[in-house]
């Protein structure tokens, strides 16, 4: 579809924009937010239109977290992992997250921290605020679903990345209140993910259509929802709401090209379940700029094309052979150097504007993800094999060499390579699987240098700019302050 909810939130008034842009601003340490009352109440969220602008800061503020402060988010799910290195020494404290030398003060931590507290600040005035606003019920609560869904992804990519953190599940109206909190227990965020999510699909719609594409699904919460409960280890739970999402007669199915995924014609496609919107002039897509070569000479972009972050070797040795998904991932430049192909627009003439959209939720992550709850059973290799045929490659089954989890986590890294999941996968492996699997891949990757992790390392140092200024959080271990 050409025309999404991006073309729609051009149209929002100045007044509404004042909550987005009010709201978003960045500018105090202390949760990088602006206090919600510098807005007067009789002055927003009084009726439909404030609250659909509203929800429209959310989005915005989502996409932030995705490709604000030098891409944090995809620093910490795909360059600290197996998939990518920080090629040469041009943005050392991305480097930093590559070899784990990360500290609490690094702007990847620091910026992937704040751009996710704005945004839950953002969902909570939302949620809020909306029983005083005079508008259809219905369109109420979904509105407020579309807050519920973002504020839980939102949280779980916190908690899975720093371990349990502040629950601010209500507005920052002050630099006093709500914001000094110690660190919230893990059931206790899992919780309130679990009750965001469930409420959220209850109320929002299955789809939408026109302007509208591109917003929260009650697919999309079950789906989330699913691999909020894989993380949990709820395994049961899981397949009960995954079911939901993948069945016969479902909405969503597998292109069947999957370079098709990523081309700017193919936006909001029949397997995407949820993607970040973006649409150039100047509110493209930056993730091409930052993987594509000075061969390439992609104009006029931050990273100057210099494609600072690399694919594996380990992962390039992770595709079979005739794999289809290895030529629509990773390509390489005259030299010889391989590049992330993913997210490549020929056609975009200014760095950091590509037609391209970012997956969060598809359908093969899906299905996927239900053949992971399923356990080795008959009908979880039927999952497994409907994404490996999509690739041109033959069946497997208990009788192939290796683990079912071994199996399956293979296939979730060649079918989701670079799209923010391999972290949080080599997580739900387990702590032994994955500190072996990073050190194999580290001692190739530097070789010769001794660079090894241990438990502490599975999880992000708390930001200093945190520990400043809230004295109930205090430091994971194995990080100074």
């Amino acid at each position: 579809m050409s025309y999404t909810i991006q073309h729609k939130a051009r149209k929002i008034s100045i007044g509404s924009l004042l909550f987005i842009v009010i709201l978003s601003s960045c500018t105090k340490d202390f949760l990088d937010v602006v206090p919600v009352d510098r807005i007067p109440k009789q002055q927003f969220f009084k009726n439909q239109a404030d609250m659909t602008a509203a929800i429209y800061g959310v989005y915005s503020a989502h996409k932030n977290i995705y490709t604000g402060s030098e891409l944090a988010l995809y620093n910490l799910e795909e360059t600290r992992s197996d998939n990518t290195n920080q090629d040469f020494g041009r943005q050392t404290e991305h480097k930093a997250v590559d070899n784990f030398t990360v500290q609490s003060g690094n702007t990847s931590i620091t910026g992937m921290w704040a751009l996710a507290y704005n945004c839950i600040n953002l969902c909570n005035a939302v949620i809020d605020r909306a029983p005083g606003a005079t508008m259809d019920a219905t369109k109420k609560a979904q509105i407020v679903g579309e807050a519920q869904f973002i504020r839980a992804q939102v949280y779980f990519l916190l908690l899975q990345d720093y371990g349990p953190v502040p629950l601010r599940i209500h507005e920052t109206t002050s630099l006093a209140g709500n914001n000094n909190l110690a660190r919230a227990s893990t059931d206790s965020m899992y919780l309130q993910i679990i009750t965001d999510l469930q409420t959220a699909a209850a109320n929002l719609p299955p789809n939408y259509t026109g302007s509208d594409i591109g917003r929260a699904t009650s697919f999309a919460a079950n789906a989330l929802l699913g691999k909020v409960y894989l993380q949990k280890g709820d395994n049961a739970s899981a397949v009960t709401v995954l079911r939901k999402v993948v069945f016969p007669g479902s909405p969503y199915s597998l292109l069947t090209n999957y370079a098709d995924i990523w081309t700017p014609g193919t936006k909001n496609s029949p397997e995407s379940i949820f993607e970040i919107q973006f649409l150039p002039p100047l509110n493209g897509c930056p993730f091409w700029n930052f993987f594509a070569p000075p061969s390439l000479n992609v104009p006029g972009g931050t990273n100057g094309s210099t494609s600072p972050n690399t694919p594996t070797q380990d992962l390039i040795n992770a595709y079979e052979a005739g794999d289809t998904r290895l030529a629509a991932s990773i390509a390489y430049d005259p030299g010889g150097r391989p590049y992330i192909k993913k997210f490549k627009d020929p056609g975009v003439a200014v760095g950091n504007d590509a037609n391209t959209d970012f997956p969060i939720l598809r359908y093969a992550d899906a299905k996927l993800l239900l053949a992971e709850a399923l356990g080795e059973t008959t009908e979880a290799y039927g999952q497994i094999n409907d994404v490996r045929q999509r690739a041109n490659l033959g069946p497997i089954s208990s009788a192939t060499p290796g683990t079912f989890i071994e199996k399956l986590m293979h296939e979730r890294q060649v079918e989701l390579a670079f799209e923010c999941h391999r972290w949080h996968d080599l997580l739900r492996m387990g702590q032994s699987a994955a500190i072996s699997i990073m050190n194999t891949n580290l001692a190739h990757e530097f070789p010769g240098n001794n660079i090894s992790i241990d438990a502490h390392n599975l999880l992000a140092p708390i930001p200093n700019t945190e520990l400043q200024t809230n004295t109930l959080v205090k430091q994971n271990p194995g990080y100074s302050n």
